[in-house]
């Protein structure tokens, strides 16, 4: 009876020790981390003229992220004119493409200020998934930047967080 609960507390104990570094693998598996890349984007803008997006731009970019290393970026967004210097840019394609071929996709939106020939670009982004790592990706953050409205080449700046 004896070697019997010795046993017992013995198989509990280890069931215990089990779950807990199960548990642990997990939380560390969902921890929020800071996300922070810079890229180097060129968009071309083409005039669309529907009453839901005026112009779409299609951009390309590459950067470097935080925890992530070397990302590719891909987007279209539509861009709609608030008056003769300010534009509104919103889009539900944003695809970051790892180096190992992982995806991160995100939504974003913001206003582009014109002073001169430049865009100053503010906004915010959100993390809504992806592919392999990234599959159960969530995460959100603020869009800043600069473009040169006459070529389209700029860059772009992401800081927020991301969980996966």
């Amino acid at each position: 009876m004896k070697n019997f609960k010795l046993l017992l507390s013995c198989r509990i104990f280890l069931a215990v020790v089990v779950v807990t570094l199960f548990a642990s693998g997990v939380a560390e598996a969902q921890s929020t981390v800071p996300f922070k890349g810079t890229f180097a984007i060129a968009e071309s803008i083409q005039f669309i003229g529907t009453p839901q997006c005026m112009l779409a731009g299609q951009i390309s970019g590459t950067g470097l992220v935080t925890l992530v290393g070397k990302v590719t970026l891909d987007s279209i967004d539509c861009i709609n004119p608030i008056s003769e210097t300010e534009f509104s840019f919103s889009s539900d394609q944003l695809v970051l493409t790892v180096a190992n071929g992982d995806q991160i996709f995100a939504t974003y939106s913001g206003i582009l200020r014109k002073e001169g020939p430049v865009g100053i670009i503010s906004g915010g982004y959100q993390i809504v998934g992806g592919t392999g790592l990234y599959s159960l990706a969530r995460g959100a953050g603020t869009v800043q930047g600069v473009e040169d409205i006459s070529t389209g080449i700029g860059r772009v700046q992401l800081n927020g967080t991301i969980t996966y």
